[in-house]
């Protein structure tokens, strides 16, 4: 992203003001959505579903089913492993230099996260720490494995500003296209469990006092019920 202001040193006494304050009014479980989503990951997503349900328990790696890290990673363990723990390890005691490669991998006792989906025990995050302890020989790993009741559908917590970045665009004239607002905001409650919440409340008239907003929040309800 870039900008026209002129004075950095301002600017990171902004950043530093802005994160404090969001950092003293959010709880733990925001603060886990708003930074998973600034890294693009899904992490948020899996925390804030209630039709996933956890349990900690130690996996065997060769169990694991190995998920993608960078580029450069990814074509050994994708391309070459197959996603497989098993196979990672056979690679890295035939050809060090290639073990080399993932020198920068660290253990920890720090759980991994995984998630049980399609037959297979995908590492969701931590794979750091897997591919240290396939490296390093080890037999296990402690996890906490997710799985999901595959009859409800999917309703995790978005943050508030994806909703809002839509309606500000509206409001300041970026984009006036009202259908395409009432859309976009129709799939955004549809998809994420706390939106209706957002509309009534962190959205209201009380916070927004435009009574056309107000009007597209309702008709992106009433166009999904």
């Amino acid at each position: 992203m870039n900008t026209n202001f002129p004075d950095e040193e301002y600017l990171r006494g902004l950043v530093n003001a802005h994160k404090e304050r969001v950092e003293g009014q959010a709880e733990l479980v925001e603060l886990l959505v708003m930074w998973s989503g600034a890294s693009l990951n899904w992490i948020g997503d899996v925390f804030t579903d209630p039709a996933i349900s956890w349990v900690k328990k130690d996996l065997h790696l060769p169990d694991l089913y190995l998920t993608g890290t960078n580029p450069e990673w990814n074509v050994i363990i994708r391309g070459r492993a197959d996603h497989s723990a098993e196979k990672l390890g056979a690679i890295f005691r035939s050809e060090p230099a290639t073990a080399e490669i993932f020198s920068e991998a660290t253990w920890s006792d720090v759980p991994i996260l995984v998630m049980a989906h399609g037959g297979h025990l995908k590492v969701f995050d931590g794979m750091h720490r897997v591919i240290a302890a396939v490296r390093d020989d080890r037999k296990s790993i402690t996890a906490w494995v997710g799985e999901r009741d595959a009859k409800i559908p999917p309703r995790p917590s978005c943050e508030p500003h994806t909703v809002y970045d839509l309606i500000r665009a509206y409001q300041i004239g970026s984009c006036r296209d009202r259908q395409s607002l009432v859309a976009a905001l129709g799939f955004l409650y549809r998809a994420y469990g706390n939106v209706g919440h957002l509309f009534t409340e962190r959205f209201s008239a009380g916070w927004i006092p435009d009574d056309e907003i107000q009007d597209i929040m309702r008709e992106a309800v009433n166009t999904q019920e």
